[in-house]
């Protein structure tokens, strides 16, 4: 008899350690921290680190010179942490765990296809005045001199054209020969490759925690969708609606574009 309680109490430590952590905890933003020995710090250089923000179905990844979102297609939870994977290949994933959960900190492992895993560190956003805060050094931060143009992501089409991404808001199209097909930047927006087959350009424009995704087709001298997809970050989640509406890649602005589906306040929470 002893034996059977001691084995059902053990039982239920072990699954009580087991559910400690959940993927509710990993909702909300996540400022980086830098470790330095046994140390983590908040490294203040004058400008917006990088942060991470997960609502819903949603990854908000927030660079200090690039951005990219991403949606969750499946999540996965075991005694090592809480994976969020991209894609159903389970070749791209953002991992979660608690280095030390008091503190809000966490150890995050970011995997992207054949690349080898990146590893990071962050504290929960509400947790920040539990980390130490210390002035960057001119190693830690980045000048204008790193600021120069750079292609953030390029995409081969079906028609054999190339889609570039400068600077996080500009794209430019090249065939074949790499000559220029099309270019055009955003102002106040960033601009992302959605990675499908197709002879579109399929994009995701972002502005603040608002974004769009749509694919515009050649038409006569410009490129045009007929059809959009609006996902309004709200403090209850992520809402998202689909709207049959003709947009132009030349005259494109998205304030006009959400005016569309009813939307004049584009604030951040």
């Amino acid at each position: 008899m002893r034996k059977i309680v001691f084995g059902l109490l053990l039982l239920s430590v072990l699954f009580s350690c087991k559910s400690q952590d959940s993927k509710e905890d990993f909702k909300g933003t996540w400022i980086e921290v830098q470790k330095r020995d046994n140390d983590f710090l908040i490294i203040d250089c004058g400008y917006k680190g990088e942060d991470i923000k997960i609502i819903n179905d949603s990854i908000f990844e927030n660079g200090v010179m690039e951005s990219t979102k991403a949606k969750i297609d499946h999540i996965k939870e075991d005694e090592t942490g809480i994976s969020l994977f991209i894609d159903k290949t389970e070749k791209v994933y953002y991992k979660f765990s608690f280095v030390d959960k008091e503190k809000g900190l966490a150890k995050l492992e970011i995997k992207n296809n054949d690349l080898p895993i990146v590893v990071k560190y962050f504290v929960n956003e509400v947790s920040t005045d539990k980390i130490k805060k210390i002035k960057g050094a001119k190693a830690d931060c980045v000048t204008d001199d790193d600021a120069g143009d750079s292609v953030n992501d390029s995409f081969t089409l079906n028609d054999g054209n190339v889609l570039l991404i400068e600077d996080d808001n500009c794209i430019s199209l090249l065939d074949k020969k790499e000559n220029l097909i099309f270019e055009r930047c955003f102002d106040n927006c960033n601009v992302k490759i959605n990675h499908i087959k197709t002879t579109g350009l399929p994009l995701t424009i972002i502005s603040g925690h608002n974004s769009i995704d749509v694919e515009f087709h050649k038409k006569g001298e410009d490129w045009v969708s007929n059809s959009v997809t609006y996902f309004k970050s709200l403090p209850t989640g992520e809402e998202k609606s689909t709207k049959q509406i003709e947009v132009s890649l030349k005259e494109f602005n998205f304030d006009s574009v959400i005016e569309q589906f009813g939307d004049n306040d584009i604030s951040n929470f």
